[in-house]
């Protein structure tokens, strides 16, 4: 009862600014004078903002000190750099001047790179998933100067940008003392521990039960409007042994419709982030590490456990898609992203071919493949080609000349893959995660193995430093501090490394996990549960016996696996736990 009384308060909250937007046209500027802290930052994400005639602040405890000092009303602001809606956003409302005014002068403006603090991060995208019913990037979190959230949305054009500013500055202004004591209300109590736990075959049985009505059977993946990859829910179904032929099917469907519909870059390699629909046919267009990562292994252990040789071989063009695209060789590490906009910030222009481009390409006979299996159908994107505006055409493989066809375009001077905007930090955790696919490459002879050992040394290298970073900049200076995800990720990766490597001197990494371990126990685990990081700012920023499931893995379940403390009672949020049997 004493959470339904919360959430009522916090609907409360969001209902005080549910209001009709009215429109307005605002000129937009970027006045390459302005210069504000962000300016020259080690992120490109947050760089990219330095010159934005909004105020914005990096995030430290400095940020809401000033908030207190000023009595204003606190704004974080959480993208990344390969975000396609961030790029947008910044240039409709961050460009624009009467709306940078009204953020400098009633709000403290913070703009955060959501990888490097994903602690942050995971705290405002929980509260807007319950404050207002989902959550995205960029994600824009309003808080008390204290520290407490009370309302939040996504991505809005400028004309509602701004009079969702000047409404809640209004609200703030007339309401201010019920606004605070509503937030207070709303943040959750700490989450107490399961005093069971679950056993395999139980797991097994609620994992199936929960599985089962959410599968959609005729393309792959789970119901709904948009596809993602679900990569945990994936390596969890791939790993449990059950005798379920329809999971079994609906696996081999998704991994058929990933691999060959639109998710994958047919031409470079790699798998874009999500799908905007249902059936796998128009992606949003970053590539993410992690996402490479966590497929490619999928993809080995699918193609191992089904014998099938089209599995392994997706796999195998993703992670030379990674070391040819992302590998940084001053850190020994893999770059984070690449963008879904290209230099001149048009979504997909690096993917996507007009007529005229293919044209330019291909020699006839293959161009006449193209026109027969590409050019009859709609497509969905249009992009600058020559003055004007073009249809285009995300490739997918022909039924004949497909080789000759991929190294033309792979080739091709109009779009070179060295010119596609790239997110110059190494993130650590998602490289613990890379190691882990490297392995089981390593394992089935479809990597060398020196490259695996390259990896594994350099994340030791990081994390053996006094105060390990986060991630490793363009020119390999520290950003932010490692948390949980990344001593659980590198010491996951290491783990699987050891298995199948030699044991010699140089790459025996037992020792070095088992001081992870105890390293990640003592930062991260406190009565109240685990803890993203190791000194949280904001007053809701609590622990969590059991972390959920996001595009990534949970940390804890592969720190709690160790410790034989399986405490969850829906496996659908908690698959990765699965992986523990």
């Amino acid at each position: 009862m004493k959470h339904d009384n919360r959430q009522s308060r916090l609907t409360l909250v969001v209902y005080l600014f549910l209001t009709v937007f009215t429109a307005s046209s605002h000129a937009a500027v970027n006045n390459n004078n302005n210069k504000n802290a962000l300016y020259q930052h080690a992120s490109p994400y947050l760089a990219m903002h330095g010159q934005d005639p909004v105020n914005w602040l990096d995030w430290k405890a400095t940020a809401l000190d000033k908030a207190k000092q000023s009595n204003k009303i606190i704004m974080i602001s959480s993208g990344y750099f390969s975000c396609h809606w961030c790029h947008v956003m910044q240039t409709e409302n961050y460009h624009d001047q009467e709306t940078a005014n009204f953020l400098n002068q009633h709000f403290i403006s913070v703009k955060i790179d959501r990888e490097l603090t994903p602690d942050l991060d995971r705290y405002l995208i929980d509260f807007a998933q319950r404050a207002a019913g989902h959550a995205g990037w960029p994600q824009h979190v309003f808080l008390t100067p204290n520290g407490y959230p009370f309302f939040a949305f996504t991505y809005k054009p400028k004309p509602d940008f701004l009079a969702s500013l000047k409404k809640i500055q209004s609200v703030w202004s007339n309401s201010r003392d019920r606004v605070i004591a509503t937030a207070k209300s709303a943040i959750l109590p700490i989450d107490k521990p399961i005093n069971r736990s679950l056993k395999k075959q139980a797991f097994i049985q609620a994992f199936i039960a929960q599985l089962l009505p959410q599968m959609d059977r005729l393309s792959g993946g789970l119901i709904g409007s948009n596809k993602f990859p679900n990569a945990s829910i994936l390596k969890t179904a791939l790993l449990l042994k059950h005798e379920n032929n329809e999971i079994s099917d609906w696996l081999m469907t998704s991994l058929d419709q990933m691999q060959s519909q639109h998710l994958f870059d047919h031409v470079h390699g790699g798998f874009y982030r999500y799908t905007v629909d249902p059936e796998w046919q128009i992606p949003h267009f970053e590539k993410m590490l992690y996402t490479q990562a966590m497929l490619a292994e999928i993809y080995l252990i699918a193609g191992e456990k089904y014998s099938r040789q089209d599995y392994t071989q997706t796999a195998k063009q993703t992670l030379n898609y990674v070391i040819k695209q992302l590998y940084h060789p001053a850190s020994g590490l893999y770059l984070s992203s690449q963008s879904a906009v290209d230099k001149n910030q048009v979504e997909a222009a690096n993917y996507v071919w007009t007529e005229q481009q293919l044209k330019q390409t291909l020699n006839n006979k293959l161009f006449e493949m193209v026109k027969e299996s590409w050019l009859t159908q709609s497509t969905e994107y249009e992009i600058p080609y020559q003055s004007q505006h073009e249809p285009a055409w995300h490739p997918l493989p022909t039924e004949k000349y497909w080789q000759k066809i991929k190294q033309a375009l792979a080739e091709s001077k109009l779009k070179p893959s060295t010119d596609i905007p790239t997110d110059s930090k190494s993130i650590l955790g998602w490289n613990g995660l890379l190691l882990t696919a490297f392995s089981k490459a390593v394992e089935l002879k479809q990597l060398d193995k020196r490259i695996a050992e390259d990896l594994a040394q350099n994340l030791i290298k990081n994390l053996d430093q006094v105060k390990p970073p986060r991630a490793l900049s363009a020119i390999n200076q520290n950003m932010g501090e490692a948390n949980i995800q990344d001593y659980a990720y590198i010491i996951q990766g290491l783990e699987s490394w050891a298995k199948i490597s030699k044991k010699n001197k140089r790459n025996d990494h037992k020792p070095k996990v088992q001081s992870y371990r105890q390293q990640a126990k003592a930062k991260f685990k406190t009565s109240a549960g685990w803890r993203y990081a190791n000194s949280p700012i904001l007053p809701g920023q609590q622990g969590s016996h059991a972390m959920r499931d996001n595009a990534i893995p949970s940390p804890t379940a592969i720190l709690d696996c160790a410790l034989n403390q399986l405490l969850m009672s829906n496996p659908m949020s908690f698959a990765s736990y699965g992986t523990c049997y």
